[in-house]
């Protein structure tokens, strides 16, 4: 695969992955990196993996604490006391910049850690926000390892208020913040610092049944403004396993997470009046009115296994998708699931190469997860309709309209520290058409830098007893992780008929090698900069006929600073084929984020690059065209209440040579993204947001086959979130478009201004989580 047809999409993926790696807590990792195996390895098979610390025990507390009591002072049963924390970033193992204390004790039903920082309050950042809107404030973190298997674990954030945000951590996959779970959390500024409260029930936990509890736990603490991230116990990252880590605690007791049947009823009702103008010289105005029922359910079956039900799950009309560009794109662009039924556990069904990525369920119904672990062994297992298959089938077809019934099904063994083994099948299955997908996978940890990923799949297409189609994915990576330098090798293949129904991989039909090689020094005194360090990378895809598809030679340069900026630097040189003609390209652009005021977030990528036009006009053939990108997040936040972002992405295509008559530097298309979101936070729990989203496409016909237009979405919402599962939300939403209706019947019509609202919803949604 090409991942850089477009140099400043390239620049924002690169700058998320050192975002992952300074902010980890803001973005997803991809569930893999590239590596290749390399016979220099064999020698560090005898290398062993770091040894667990000491045992701490957890004493248990007659009475739940009570935050006031640690503001006031301490307590005369404050639980343990936690007082070492060493950086984790910037510094790697020196000792925290602020004075901070965690207290851990433990109740029949609740684990509890409480956070007593002292800090001069006008550095403190802190924000009334919605639940885990925390990004650059202050946090306090705790992270349980409840299995003690040394790869996954859960994990707990707050801000100074209070403010949540939780979620979980899988080694070889990152942290997966779509995770939610019932907790209590309170917070209060004091004179020389904040003071943080952690209840965690036991119900909300998932851990093995035993007469006493042997865990892994890591508390930490985040200094907004500074990127500083200290943890007890020492945590570095000249290791690649973060949880393998993890301190060892013991509770003496056997833990009773008590019964837990969730049900969570929910209520969406609202009206709709859309323009229809598919067909322009016949537009239809049409209108839906809406009131649909659903419900989730989750029964605990036991102390690791869990089973949840789902009956017209929630299509998440409450979250709209960031704002991409998707002009003139070759392959799919990725859009992240928002819908809670499918983000819960997503984790369990991921792998080296997304076999699954739930999306492709369109339209569910009904549906059925069931996830556990017994042991070494975890499972997962899901079933789910599509009705919205059916309906994409010709009208002749002898399924159109039919539901598509889905079966998605893991299984993993972790057979040592950071190593597992794993075996997935998916299947969509259409009246006699189906389609399955059978992968096994392994990570492989031989110390504590080097581990080998695998994946091998195998897919077929059947209608009825018949074969269709069948091909095979192939995966494999060795990869060095560490604070300083890292190292990939990767070789991916995937067969033309591969099928792709239920995962996503943008293209079939390549050979794929990668080579990444990164070195970052550390500055122990630093005057500007806390670490820098150059990056190359090299691709090369072909084709199962051996031929070269697409590759390109990156270079990086990677600037950490210590006033919480982080740049990045980057030029490119690639080649690509495209409808039988190769096309040399370079560029270079520029990343910029930065978290250095209080009141002011800036996310900032521009560059230069040479795009192929890949919709030029009929009767044109594709070109090699310059390609200028500009994007720019400012988060605003002038009162700990309300917060203003603006998002600006703009990017244009301009001829290099005369084309269709046209002169030299002719523009293509010119494409403009404007988002301002203004939120206001009245206290943790109710708050009102409006969104505008502009955008506007010019391009020339001459030139292009895109088609022009303008469009303004507004969106106005108020919320009531107390929790996980039990909201309330009303909102309003419009759409304007430069159109116009004349004659009848009416007949659509392009104008210059935004004249015609073309759509108009206004909705109510609920939902409350019982707990029995």
């Amino acid at each position: 695969m090409n991942y850089f047809t477009h140099l400043p999409t390239r620049f924002k993926k690169k700058i998320q992955q050192w975002q992952t790696q300074v902010y980890p807590h803001q973005f997803k990792k991809s569930p893999c990196s590239a590596l290749l195996l390399s016979s220099s390895l064999v020698c560090l098979l005898a290398s062993g993996a770091a040894q667990a610390a000491d045992t701490l025990t957890i004493p248990r507390a007659n009475k739940p604490p009570v935050l006031a009591d640690y503001v006031a002072g301490l307590p005369s049963e404050h639980g343990v006391e936690i007082n070492t924390f060493r950086q984790y970033r910037p510094g790697n193992g020196t000792p925290a910049s602020q004075d901070s204390k965690a207290y851990l004790s433990y109740d029949d039903k609740h684990f509890y850690a409480i956070f007593v920082v002292k800090a001069d309050p006008k550095s403190v950042r802190a924000n009334i926000a919605k639940r885990e809107n925390i990004i650059g404030d202050d946090e306090v973190v705790l992270e349980l390892d409840t299995f003690n298997d040394k790869q996954r674990s859960f994990v707990f954030h707050a801000n100074p208020y209070g403010v949540q945000f939780d979620g979980k951590r899988t080694e070889g996959i990152g942290l997966d913040f779509n995770f939610d779970t019932q907790w209590q959390s309170e917070g209060q500024l004091t004179q020389d610092g904040f003071v943080v409260s952690m209840a965690i029930p036991f119900k909300s936990l998932r851990f093995n049944a035993s007469e006493v509890q042997n865990w892994g736990i890591a508390v930490g603490r985040i200094v907004g403004g500074i990127n500083e991230w200290s943890f007890w116990p020492y945590i570095t990252d000249k290791d690649a396993s973060f949880v393998g880590q993890m301190a060892q605690i013991q509770i003496p007791a056997k833990l009773v997470p008590g019964r837990n049947l969730q049900i969570n009823p929910s209520l969406f009702t609202g009206q709709k009046k859309l323009l229809n103008s598919s067909n322009p010289s016949a537009a239809l105005w049409q209108q839906e009115n809406k009131s649909r029922p659903g419900l989730d359910a989750k029964w605990v079956v036991s102390e690791a296994m869990a089973l949840d039900l789902t009956l017209n799950p929630d299509f998440s009309e409450v979250e709209s998708d960031e704002p991409q560009a998707l002009v003139n794109k070759r392959y799919e662009v990725l859009f992240p699931e928002k819908r809670p039924f499918f983000l819960e556990n997503a984790s369990m069904f991921q792998t080296p190469q997304n076999l699954f990525f739930s999306r492709r369920i369109i339209e569910p119904k009904a549906g059925a997860r069931l996830t556990g672990r017994e042991g070494n062994w975890s499972f997962g297992g899901l079933v789910i309709d599509d009705a919205a298959v059916g309906k994409f089938l010709p009208v002749q077809h002898a399924s159109y309209g039919d539901k598509a019934n889905i079966v998605v099904a893991r299984v993993q063994n972790d057979f040592s520290n950071g190593s597992n083994l794993g075996a997935m099948l998916t299947e969509r299955r259409l009246g006699n058409i189906s389609n399955s997908v059978v992968s096994a996978d392994m990570r492989y940890q031989l110390d504590k830098n080097w581990n080998i990923n695998a994946q091998f799949a195998h897919s077929q297409t059947k209608d009825g007893a018949t074969t269709k189609l069948q091909d095979d994915l192939g995966f494999l990576e060795v990869k060095h992780t560490g604070r300083n330098f890292l190292w990939t090798s990767q070789y991916l293949d995937i067969g033309e008929n591969f099928d792709r129904k239920l995962a996503y991989l943008p293209r079939n039909d390549i050979r794929q090698f990668t080579q990444q090689i990164r070195y970052i020094w550390d500055f122990t005194e630093p005057k500007i900069f806390n670490q820098a360090g150059p990056q190359l990378k090299a691709i090369v895809s072909r084709d199962h006929q051996n031929l070269v598809q697409d590759w390109s030679l990156e270079t990086d340069l990677i600037l950490r600073t210590k006033f919480a900026t982080d740049i990045t630097v980057v030029n490119v040189n690639s080649y690509e084929l495209y409808e039988g003609r190769g096309f040399q390209k370079y560029g270079n652009g520029i990343g910029v984020v930065s978290e250095l005021l209080d009141w002011l977030s800036i996310n900032f990528v521009t560059g230069t690059d040479k795009l192929i036009n890949y919709v030029p006009a009929a009767g044109q053939d594709p070109s090699l065209n310059q390609a200028r990108d500009f994007s720019l997040t400012l988060g605003f936040k002038p009162h700990s209440q309300l917060r203003i972002d603006e998002t600006l992405l703009y990017n244009d295509l301009h001829t290099m040579k005369a084309i269709a008559s046209l002169p030299v530097d002719s523009a293509i298309y010119r494409d403009l993204v404007f988002r301002s979101k203004i939120a206001y936070q009245h206290n943790r729990y109710l708050g009102v947001r409006l969104v505008l989203d502009y955008h506007n496409l010019q391009a020339n016909p001459l030139l292009s086959g895109i088609k022009s237009g303008k469009q303004l979405n507004k969106d106005l919402q108020l919320s009531y979130v107390l929790g996980p599962g039990t909201t309330i939300y009303a909102g309003y939403a419009d759409r304007q478009e430069n159109l116009a209706t004349v004659s009848n019947p009416q007949r659509v019509v392009q104008t210059d201004k935004l004249d015609l609202i073309t759509g108009r919803s206004v909705f109510v949604k609920l939902n409350y989580l019982f707990q029995l």
